[in-house]
């Protein structure tokens, strides 16, 4: 906050020039001689681009505002459809406000300025009782004679974050310094993936190399350190339907939303060399198993649309490994030491690493019922186990699953043209065969605790979604894939962007 408030002041005086920052100064800056604004990437929002925008002209006369636009499919969209910008109004802003970790902070707020009575209302709410009673619990609020007054220190409302749900931070110390010097912090549920140890964290244009992560006390060590690379994160991530609250079929797909549970684990992380992105080497993350009660909205294929796509070789079918595949399997896995062939990492409790299979099932022709040949695809010297991050890079390489990834790439990127979100605020799951169906699915989940009310809007804006999903694959100039459609292409399998078109087609897009 300091820093902030001496750059602001500098900025006031005339001493400071221009300013590098994030979106930090998007709201609530009032710079009346800053008279030129350049947006490095699209906003995420109408409503945030002209924000930014705003900052420069306010008291000046002539301003400029210039938005240089990244690769993403998004950015893509926008500088390809000037017209969508500006003619359309700036989007709906969603909050579910009985998410009861949003919910428990403004009833506290409330209680602090008035007292509750027993069984009064809040909101769309009956009654609070339950949310007063776990707060009486912790001393900020006194029952007495059937009301509920608050008792806490301090002022509730100053606790409430804007940029998370959750107060619950991790807090970042670098220990080069002496003292050690608090230097940012990030919430929880993101630390696992920010700064574990082994990462980089960078701060004002400085490198730091994170030393160690205390999960229970909440802090972050680091060491400023100039490196020659980035790191980035490997992560599984798991989605289970807990509930369906609303389900509606749309011809040859159909879509759901409800409570999911979602469980990441990150298992490790890369380090890669700036600017030519080349693969330095890997490390291996041992940190606890987070699991998240959220929202969640979901794309089903038809079991007649996956028929179809299989027969034309848009989708896999699929794989029958053969009878003596759980004991190849086993056998393979004992052999690896239980452990990784690329990255070494062990096994954890509570999930079997993978048996990949070095040249591809399919390409030894096996027919249930007709040969045998799945001998030869399940031969010990075809098998190689790998860890899950390994296993889904290998895959992605081979294109397992291709025209799913390129969808779901393709619609988290899109959807900030339909709801006011930014496409980090969701989170993906693809599966070829979901366990209510079978049949392939690509999930998107609020990454918000109990959900921010995004999945369900989703939920009724599937198609025209997909028509701009379709409308940026078919108008993409690249050849095979690329980080403004489908992705890039190291990560996806060639072909995956002509799959992902005709997917799109079938699908009605």
């Amino acid at each position: 906050p300091s820093q902030r408030r001496e750059i602001e002041r500098g900025l006031r005086e005339g001493t400071v020039r221009a300013v590098v920052a994030t979106n930090a100064l998007e709201l609530g800056v009032d710079i009346g001689e800053l008279t030129a604004c350049v947006m490095v990437g699209y906003p995420g929002s109408v409503a945030s681009t002209w924000q930014q925008a705003g900052r420069a002209g306010r008291r000046a006369g002539a301003s400029l505002a210039i938005l240089i636009t990244s690769s993403s499919p998004l950015d893509q969209y926008i500088v390809t459809h000037p017209r969508y910008f500006f003619g359309r109004p700036v989007e709906e802003a969603l909050l579910d406000p009985d998410n009861p970790a949003i919910l428990a902070d403004h009833v506290a707020c409330a209680a602090f300025e008035l007292p509750f009575e027993a069984g009064e209302g809040f909101g769309r709410l009956a009654d609070v009782d339950d949310l007063l009673d776990l707060l009486t619990e912790g001393g900020a609020v006194h029952r007495s004679n059937g009301r509920y007054t608050w008792v806490g220190e301090g002022y509730p409302a100053g606790a409430v974050g804007l940029r998370t749900s959750t107060p619950d931070a991790v807090v970042i110390q670098d220990v080069s310094t002496e003292p050690p010097q608090v230097i940012g912090q990030v919430d929880r549920p993101s630390a696992p993936m920010l700064v574990y140890p082994g990462a980089v964290y960078l701060h004002e244009g400085a490198s730091y190399l994170v030393e160690e992560l205390n999960w229970e006390a909440g802090i972050a060590r680091v060491r400023a350190e100039e490196v020659e690379f980035y790191t980035r994160a490997s992560a599984t991530t798991e989605v289970r339907v807990v509930e369906t609250v609303h389900r509606r079929a749309a011809g040859p797909w159909a879509t759901g939303w409800g409570a999911v549970e979602v469980t990441t684990r990150v298992t490790g992380y890369r380090q890669i060399r700036r600017y030519t992105h080349e693969v330095l080497g890997w490390g291996e993350v041992d940190l606890p198993e987070q699991r998240m009660e959220t929202v969640g909205v979901w794309l089903d294929l038809s079991e007649d649309l996956v028929d179809r796509l299989q027969e034309e070789r848009v989708l896999r079918s699929v794989v029958d490994y053969g009878p003596n595949w759980p004991a190849q399997r086993d056998a393979a896995r004992a052999r690896d030491g239980y452990r990784c062939r690329y990255c070494g990492a062990p096994e954890r409790e509570g999930r079997q690493h993978d048996v990949h299979h070095i040249v591809p099932f399919h390409a030894f022709g096996y027919i249930p019922g007709v040969n045998d040949l799945y001998r030869l695809a399940n031969a010990l010297d075809n098998l190689i186990t790998l860890c899950p991050v390994c296993h889904r890079r290998a895959e992605r390489a081979r294109g397992a699953r291709s025209a799913l990834s390129g969808l779901a790439y393709l619609l988290r990127h899109l959807a900030p043209l339909q709801i006011l979100c930014a496409p980090g605020d969701l989170g993906t799951a693809v599966e070829a065969r979901a366990p209510e169906t079978g049949l392939p699915r690509v999930t998107f989940y609020d990454r918000a605790p109990g959900g921010a009310g995004l999945s369900p809007r989703l939920f009724e804006l599937f198609e025209p979604l997909l028509e701009a999903a379709l409308d940026r694959v078919r108008t993409c100039p690249c050849a095979d894939g690329c980080p403004g459609c489908v992705g890039p292409v190291g990560e996806q399998e060639a072909g995956t962007k002509e799959r992902t078109r005709r997917l799109l087609e079938a699908m009605g897009g």
